[in-house]
């Protein structure tokens, strides 16, 4: 595949660890290229999804639906990769839905091709070492700071860390990844 064609890819790849361009050409060359719709579902829960996707163009969110009500547990954007956690740590159905919040030009990989990869390729394996504990840190962050912190101090740390987001997705949707109703957090974004 045309490198020039994954350029965000790339940077987030490097962002997570120094990756020489032969293993980004391996990587790259097990692509598949889909470019899908807003409002289209990568993954559903109880359905074992086969794929790692990497983000070209585009914001991907996973969410559960708890109680009838959708809670969005994550955002993935340009130059992140999205999986169905439970496909691809024991091979089994996934818990979350993954939902593309504008129109994208995404890359997938099987979960299989890339467990080979694993194996034969270290740049690739430390690469995905470094990208999931990264998402762990991230994820236990997120815990603490459901505990720790209120909601506008919540507010002002998704501002300084993903200042790119607020534009782009919906206000309800960063309201239930924060743990707040959609009201509350208008008020904070007025006050602020």
């Amino acid at each position: 595949m045309e490198l020039g064609k994954i350029e965000n890819i790339i940077v987030g790849v490097k962002q997570k660890y120094p990756m020489s361009y032969s293993s980004i050409n391996e990587l790259s060359s097990n692509m598949v290229e889909h470019n899908l719709q807003k409002h289209h579902i990568l993954a559903k829960p109880g359905i074992r999804d086969n794929s790692i996707y990497f983000i070209e163009k585009g914001i991907a969110r996973s969410y559960l639906l708890i109680k009838g009500k959708e809670i969005t547990n994550w955002f993935t954007k340009e130059g992140d990769v999205v999986f169905s956690s439970n496909a691809l740590y024991f091979g089994s159905p996934g818990f979350e839905y993954i939902e593309i919040l504008e129109n994208s030009r995404i890359y997938s990989i099987s979960i299989n091709k890339m467990n080979k990869m694993y194996e034969s390729n270290i740049e690739i394996a430390n690469w995905s070492r470094c990208l999931h504990q990264e998402v762990l840190l991230k994820m236990q962050a997120l815990h603490i700071d459901r505990f720790a912190l209120s909601a506008k101090e919540r507010y002002e740390k998704f501002l300084k860390e993903s200042p790119n987001l607020i534009n782009r997705v919906n206000l309800g949707l960063i309201a239930s990844y924060l743990g707040m109703t959609q009201q509350h957090l208008s008020s904070l974004r007025a006050a602020i």
